[in-house]
């Protein structure tokens, strides 16, 4: 029988680590140690509990989980899976390094690969090496952060391709997202991409000088817009490559008041 691997939670959001516990309580050799819900005092729970393996948000109320990273002691390396709604920082910085992350909303799935990964990383493992590589990915995400920090929006995304790996979308690719069900597709050119996301969500991230929304389901590049014009009972917007796609009325209205300012 294997021994439990002893997890350590950290997330503000008392939903979210509900939700960890209920995941983890269905599965086997794994055991919660701890949990908490900001930097301080998940490193006080790291001191005392000594984890293997810390399932980390990114964003909490006193810091973010790169501070908690930083505030590590060099002979203290638990393996750490990020746990984040999505952050393309995080992402792209685990992509290229041997740690791991998993996307909210959780799937229990993805979650076991994830310590899966992590249960073959402490059998054989290297507590100084793995602390360099920490070290190595801080410095990273927050250069990438400061030259990323003139502009609160996103430049890309990181998407799901299959279990394994993640495909690089440049927003400046990107020329219109659609609602899915419970995802968004983004088009770039002929090519979509399925996003595990809101619209709401998603045009938070985009900036509005940039992109425009033209109906409940529909985001488009402004720059794209060739014209608006009526076609029988609705109006669509014409995009450059050829595309019509339909603006929904209360969005119409918005942009009626928007074109008119040009007139004046």
């Amino acid at each position: 029988m294997r021994a439990a691997v002893r997890i350590l939670l950290v997330d503000d959001e008392p939903l979210a680590l509900r939700r960890l516990e209920q995941l983890l309580g269905g599965m086997r050799d794994v055991a919660i140690c701890g949990s908490a819900t900001g930097c301080d005092e998940a490193i006080k729970a790291t001191l005392r509990e000594r984890p293997d393996v810390v399932l980390l948000d990114i964003r909490m109320r006193d810091g973010s989980g790169f501070d908690y990273l930083a505030q590590l002691p060099d002979d203290i390396a638990p393996a750490i899976i990020f746990v984040t709604a999505f952050d393309s920082h995080a992402v792209e910085a685990f992509t290229h390094n041997a740690l791991d992350y998993v996307l909210k909303p959780i799937e229990v799935g993805r979650l076991g690969v994830a310590l899966d990964r992590a249960r073959r990383a402490l059998q054989d493992r290297d507590a100084a090496k793995t602390t360099d590589e920490l070290h190595e990915i801080i410095a990273n995400l927050r250069e990438k952060i400061r030259e990323d920090a003139a502009s609160p929006f996103e430049s890309e995304f990181w998407i799901r391709k299959n279990v394994t790996g993640f495909v690089r979308v440049p927003v400046a690719d990107i020329r219109w997202v659609a609602a899915d069900d419970d995802y968004v597709r983004i088009w770039t050119g002929e090519k979509s991409y399925l996003l595990r996301s809101t619209l709401s969500d998603l045009q938070a991230k985009l900036d509005p000088d940039v992109f425009i929304r033209i109906h409940r389901s529909t985001i488009v590049r402004r720059s794209i817009v060739t014209e608006f014009k009526r076609d029988g009972d609705g109006m669509f917007a014409c995009l450059a490559g050829g595309e019509k796609l339909r603006v929904g009325r209360v969005y119409a209205k918005s942009l009626r008041a928007e074109l008119t300012r040009f007139e004046r």
